[in-house]
């Protein structure tokens, strides 16, 4: 099998297996010759000879569900789990980021599907979320191949004039929507009031809303898709810490090889176009987490965005108080100076992130400061919001947990 990869509708290279060498990439030659022509990851620098399978699959694997989704998702295509390259041809015509994989064979095929939409009814869309246990959301239907990392069930659509609409053929989305979970009662408040928090704080995030489509959604507007010009949606370079260092997503903890923050910040500053004001996000993201109690904060989510020929960190997203569940571990998945356990993390361990990270303890300390000082009358404006009526007791506790971290983080508690 050979997989185009393609970025705005233009060849950039090839995906395809071999008989003796597993599954290579290659960029077409052209391509390299461009002028202005850049790498689809940093660990793909631009090149005319071939990438092992270990070189290319940790950015290619990292574009598909992982954990139980995408093993379900492959039980229903009848494929193995373990292909990649069968998930890509089913999955990759819209990923994040600006690529997309058409099966060579497919090429000029004239049953493929042209790049459009399709509208879909809060009726239908609500129908496909009661499914969903049966038949995941990213399931390819009706010319829709669509992908997104992570474990979690959630669909890219198109909003316009407030209807919804299906991508297809490699068209591009607008939102992802996150459905409520039976498994995690009460996620999509979680989310939603740590996005609005994080906001309040001064951090960049998804814009997003709440809406009732047969069950609570979370709806997140894509920060890798902007519009110009007539509504016409345009892709923005983005790829994970995992895809850029070559680490395979399965390993995205940082106890099972994943990046932690020594390796996040050395990217920063080797990469970013503005590596101190990307430090102070990373410093100020990794302080938040651990106030909220956000112990899944792992590699694939921190990434990069390319925007105007700058390169810097990315939105930051999948904000969830996972301490909100008691049954859930408490081991975090980036140590924070020598120590994964987030109920004995104090002062001390700060300063020892802030080594791990280069820059001066009292500069985590000051912004550590002024977090929990603003978190005062960001927690009120979140309580306060309209939306989030019905949660006063997960916000209690979400907030509780919230301020009895932060007094431990000061050293008073």
């Amino acid at each position: 099998m050979r997989l185009r990869v393609e970025q705005f509708g233009a060849l950039v290279g090839w995906l395809e297996s071999t008989a003796d060498r597993g599954v290579i990439f290659r960029y077409e030659a052209a391509y390299c010759d461009r002028p202005g022509a850049t790498p689809l990851s940093l660990s793909l620098p631009l090149r005319e000879k071939e990438f092992s399978q270990a070189a290319a699959m940790p950015f290619f694997a990292g574009l598909l569900p992982d954990g139980d989704l995408r093993r379900r998702i492959a039980d229903w295509l009848h494929v193995s789990e373990s292909s990649s390259l069968r998930l890509l041809d089913a999955l990759g015509g819209e990923c994040a980021g600006t690529v997309s994989l058409i099966n060579d064979k497919d090429e000029g095929d004239a049953d493929r599907a042209a790049p459009g939409y399709e509208e879909i009814t809060d009726e239908a869309f609500a129908g496909m979320i009661r499914d969903a246990e049966r038949i995941p959301l990213l399931t390819p239907r009706n010319g829709a191949r669509l992908s997104l990392a992570g474990a979690q069930d959630k669909l890219p659509l198109l909003r316009r004039d407030g209807r919804w609409y299906r991508p297809l053929g490699g068209a591009p989305s607008s939102h992802i929507l996150k459905p409520a979970s039976a498994a995690f009662p009460g996620i999509v408040a979680n989310e939603y009031a740590c996005l609005k928090l994080a906001e309040a704080l001064g951090l960049p995030v998804p814009k997003a809303e709440i809406a009732e489509i047969g069950r609570p959604v979370l709806i997140l507007e894509r920060f890798d898709r902007i519009e110009e010009g007539a509504g016409r949606l345009v892709r923005l370079h983005q790829e994970d810490s995992c895809q850029a260092l070559g680490i395979m997503p399965d390993r995205k903890y940082q106890a099972d090889g994943g990046p932690g923050f020594t390796d996040i910040a050395a990217l920063i500053r080797r990469a970013c176009s503005a590596p101190l004001a990307d430090m102070e996000g990373l410093v100020g993201i990794a302080l938040f987490n651990l106030m909220a109690g956000n112990c899944d904060a792992h590699g694939k989510n921190f990434s990069l965005l390319r925007r105007g020929g700058r390169l810097g960190l990315a939105p930051f997203y999948d904000l969830v108080a996972t301490t909100f569940w008691p049954e859930l571990d408490t081991k975090l998945s980036m140590r924070v100076g020598r120590e994964y356990r987030l109920e004995m993390i104090g002062q001390a361990d700060l300063d020892d992130f802030a080594a791990d990270l280069g820059v001066k303890p009292l500069v985590v300390r000051e912004r550590r400061d002024a977090m929990i000082k603003a978190a005062i009358a960001g927690w009120d404006t979140v309580v306060a919001l309209p939306e989030l009526a019905g949660e006063r007791e997960l916000l209690s506790r979400i907030r509780a947990g919230w301020e009895q971290r932060a007094r431990r983080l000061s050293g008073r508690g």
